[in-house]
């Protein structure tokens, strides 16, 4: 359908969706959109055309997609005036974006890099929400040169990723503000003048949350500090680290809510995204690292296999050790008396978990090179324990060195299940 806008209106379009421009002008997240340009909008995003001028666009609607014209500005007058006031600087600045679940941290992103590009700036972005991250697949830190304006962080790609393997950073604290800290030395090292720009996950309540923030504002050490809040939310982060260039902004008033179902619906288009062309590629386990969730090339865990097999009177196929569980892989037929589960946890003093083999299958890994760099990402096909092979859905075709197992289980259409290995 077409629709015309008036100027200094906007355009609100809920995905599945695709607008273009067939004239006047029109601006979304501070990207220009040019006539016959083509802008896609996901399922369960949002994106606001701004009429610059009067302006006539084609929407081709998907199922459950809506458009509504609006007075409201889409950008917020205080996210103008930081933008502002942060570009107005010298170059070489690290700006980190905070606020809590849809308060607008992407969009915000997205418009100081546009903003940036367009003052000719050079831009990194860093993304280190691994639940609802744009740039790489779930579960990932990621890292971008940003080329040009954009308007969806989903349609670049990661020039440098680390990867974590869950999708919530609290039991994992200390491997995103090491994997952030990483990725922000790559950036500097490529372009010390430009502008870094740090866009986080939404976890902020509670004091673990407030601890963990705190943390990786410390460790980053950004220049400036943009809190997005409604109602002092952040106000527990904010006065821990009051000394520091803290800019507050409002959150838009037309934001998009997103329940549990479409944060997992987005997952699952972003780790399509990057399973795209998969092939299966074997892997013997005398030649690479295993490391994760799941050790397969240790001898100190044969030794901890061949101790839980005495003690549990059946085969154990694979075994490892965390902090406060001991994880093993038994045959499918295998039997298992539960009091001996119970007396072996109570000998070893560690909560055991009990998974049958075909149970790793889909589980979401990555691949390194050799110089330690993430190549890409796979799910696990299987597990050849006896003869030691590996074998990983991936579409890396590189030399492979060593494979991490995440805790994230897919089906073999890459959406999420649930996986019993949280410990």
């Amino acid at each position: 359908m077409r629709y015309r806008v008036d100027k200094e209106r906007t355009l609100l379009v809920d995905g599945p969706a695709c607008v273009q421009l067939l004239s006047g002008k029109a601006e979304v997240l501070g990207a220009e959109v040019k006539p016959e340009m083509k802008v896609v909008i996901r399922q369960g995003r949002r994106l606001p055309f701004e009429a610059r001028s009067e302006f006539e666009a084609e929407l081709f609607m998907g199922e459950q997609a809506s458009c509504i014209e609006t007075d409201v500005a889409a950008i917020p007058s205080s996210w103008r005036v930081a933008a502002s006031n942060i570009l107005s600087e010298k170059r070489g600045i690290t700006v980190l974006i905070l606020g809590g679940v849809d308060s607008g941290k992407t969009g915000f992103c997205i418009y100081l890099a546009n903003t940036a590009l367009r003052a000719n700036w050079k831009v990194s972005v860093i993304d280190c929400d691994l639940g609802q991250s744009d740039l790489g697949p779930p579960g990932t830190v990621d890292l971008c040169f940003v080329p040009k304006p954009f308007t969806d962080l989903f349609t670049l790609f990661p020039d440098d990723s680390v990867f974590v393997g869950v999708t919530s950073p609290s039991r994992v604290v200390d491997e995103v503000l090491n994997a952030t800290i990483k990725l922000k030395a790559k950036a500097l090292e490529r372009r010390e003048d430009g502008l870094i720009i740090i866009n986080t996950d939404g976890w902020i309540d509670g004091d673990a949350a407030v601890k963990y923030k705190v943390r990786l504002i410390e460790m980053v050490d950004p220049d400036y500090i943009v809190a997005i809040q409604t109602g002092g939310e952040l106000d527990p982060i904010v006065s821990s680290v009051k000394e520091r260039n803290i800019i507050t902004v409002e959150s838009p008033e037309n934001i998009k809510r997103r329940d549990q179902k479409t944060r997992r619906l987005l997952r699952g288009f972003a780790y399509k995204k990057h399973l795209k062309g998969s092939k299966i590629c074997s892997f013997p386990l005398s030649w690479i690292k295993v490391e994760g969730s799941l050790h397969l090339d240790s001898q100190k865990r044969d030794q901890l296999r061949e101790k839980m097999q005495e003690v549990l009177k059946t085969e154990v196929l694979c075994c490892e050790e965390t902090f406060n569980s001991i994880v093993l892989i038994i045959g499918k037929k295998a039997g298992l008396d539960e009091e001996a589960v119970k007396l072996a946890e109570m000998k070893m003093g560690k909560k055991i978990i009990v998974l049958q083999k075909g149970d790793e299958k889909g589980l979401l890994v990555s691949l390194e090179g050799p110089s330690g760099n993430m190549l890409g990402i796979g799910t696990i096909y299987s597990v050849d324990f006896r003869n030691r092979i590996i074998k990983i859905r991936t579409p890396v075709n590189k030399p492979v060195s060593k494979i991490k197992i995440g805790r994230i289980k897919l089906d073999p259409e890459g959406n999420e299940m649930e996986y019993c290995l949280k410990a």
